[in-house]
C-alpha cells in the first residue's frame, strides 16, 4: 500500500542519528539536507521538527552518496536500537515478553516512523514480523528500509531475550548484494535474499519469555505516552486500518461498532469495508485481532479477574468472553495465565 510522502509525522531525530554515524561537521550538514528544503537546525540536539516522508528519504540517499560505502543501510540500521526510538524503545524493553515487544512495535511505529508497517504474527513453528512499506521508494531506499527493519527487529529481539539472536531467519525481497559477505557483521541469523516477502523468523518457543526487565508500571506509562503520541500523528499518514485501530484503542474495543466507527470518520460503513478490503483489511478482523491481544496481555500482566478483563474488554458477558478467549487461544483464560506462569518458572 503506497501513502503520501508528504505528511510531517517523521521526527528529526531519525536525521540526526545518519548525521552522526556519517561523522559530519558543521559544514558538511548542508550536504546531508540537500533538496529538503530544511534548516540545518533540525539536527541540532532538541530539535522536534517533523519531516514528511519525501524529506527523509532524501535524506537517507543524501546520507548514502556521503558514505560512500554500499552496506549504508546496515550501518544505519545498526544505529536503530530501541532507545533511538524514544517512548516506543521504552515501552518495548518494559513488555513482559518479546511478542508484546514486537506488537507494541506494530502498534505505535505509525506514531514516529510510518515509512513502514510491521504485523506480527505467531504459528506453531514461527514468530513472524512482516515489513509493509508504504512509499514509493527507489530500489536503493527499498533496500535501506529493508536492512534497517531487519535489525530494528533483531535489536529489539536481542534486549528482551538478554543473548544473541541466532536462531532465526530473514527474509529480503532484494537480491542478493555485492556486499553481501558483510552481513553476518550486522545480522546473526541466517539471511536469505530474493524473499517474495520480507520477514524476520524468531522460534516460536521464544515469543512468551519473560522479560527479566518488564516492568508493569512502566509499561502501563509508556503505553500511555506512545497512545498520546499516535494521537498526535496528521490522519493523512495513517492507512485506514490504523485510523480503525487507532479509534479502537481510544474506546473500550468491545463495545464499538463498525458503524459507530464508520460515522466517527464521516464515513458510510460500506465506505469504510471498501477502503478495508483495498488493504487486505476487515473491520471485524482488525477487531478480532486487537480484542485477543488485549485479552492476553492483561491475563499475563496483572492480577485482573476473568471477569474484570472481560468487562475491560466491552464484554458485557463473561461467558461470551470465555468463548471468544477460547476461539482465539484454543483454551480458557484460566488455563491460558496458568500455562503462562507455568512457562516462566526456572
Amino acid at each position: 500500500m503506497t501513502e503520501s510522502r508528504d505528511s510531517y509525522f517523521i521526527p528529526s531525530s531519525y536525521s540526526r542519528i545518519i548525521a552522526r554515524e556519517l561523522g559530519l561537521q558543521e559544514r558538511d550538514l548542508p550536504r546531508l539536507l540537500r533538496g529538503t528544503g530544511l534548516s540545518t537546525d533540525v539536527l541540532m540536539p532538541g530539535d522536534e521538527t517533523r519531516l514528511s516522508g519525501r524529506q527523509q528519504l532524501r535524506i537517507i540517499d543524501n546520507g548514502q552518496r556521503m558514505l560512500e560505502v554500499p552496506e549504508f543501510g546496515l550501518r544505519l540500521g545498526r544505529q536503530l536500537n530501541p532507545s533511538a526510538h524514544g517512548p516506543l524503545g521504552y515501552l518495548a524493553l518494559s513488555s513482559p515478553d518479546l511478542i508484546t515487544s514486537l506488537e507494541s512495535l506494530r502498534d505505535f511505529l505509525p506514531a514516529r516512523l510510518a515509512l513502514v508497517g510491521i504485523e506480527v504474527a505467531l504459528d506453531e513453528e514461527w514468530l513472524c514480523c512482516s515489513l509493509d512499506i508504504k512509499v514509493q521508494a527507489n530500489r536503493q531506499e527499498l533496500r535501506v528500509l529493508q536492512e534497517c527493519f531487519a535489525l530494528v527487529i533483531q535489536s529489539f529481539a536481542e534486549s528482551i531475550l538478554g543473548r544473541e539472536l541466532n536462531d532465526g531467519r530473514i527474509e529480503m525481497a532484494h537480491d542478493e548484494p555485492d556486499y553481501h559477505r558483510v552481513y553476518p557483521q550486522y545480522l546473526h541469523s541466517p539471511v536469505i535474499f530474493s524473499s517474495p516477502v520480507n520477514a524476520f523468523r524468531i522460534p516460536a518457543a521464544l515469543a512468551r519469555v519473560p522479560n527479566n526487565s518488564g516492568d508493569p508500571e512502566s509499561y502501563a506509562m509508556a503505553q500511555s505516552l506512545c497512545l498520546k503520541l499516535l494521537e498526535q500523528v496528521p490522519a493523512a499518514a495513517l492507512s485506514t486500518g490504523d485510523r480503525v485501530k487507532r479509534l479502537l484503542l481510544s474506546k473500550t474495543p468491545g463495545s464499538v461498532t463498525e458503524e459507530e466507527v464508520a460515522r466517527a470518520m464521516f464515513i458510510s460503513k460500506r465506505t469504510l469495508a471498501r477502503r478495508l478490503e483495498a488493504e487486505g483489511e476487515s473491520y471485524r478482523g482488525i477487531r478480532e485481532k486487537l480484542l485477543s491481544e488485549l485479552a492476553g496481555r492483561h491475563l499475563l500482566e496483572s492480577g485482573l479477574t476473568v471477569e474484570a478483563v472481560a468487562v475491560l474488554l466491552g464484554y458485557s458477558d463473561t461467558a461470551a468472553f470465555r468463548k471468544a478467549f477460547h476461539r482465539w487461544y484454543g483454551q480458557a483464560p484460566t488455563a491460558y495465565r496458568q500455562a503462562a506462569a507455568r512457562a516462566g518458572e526456572p
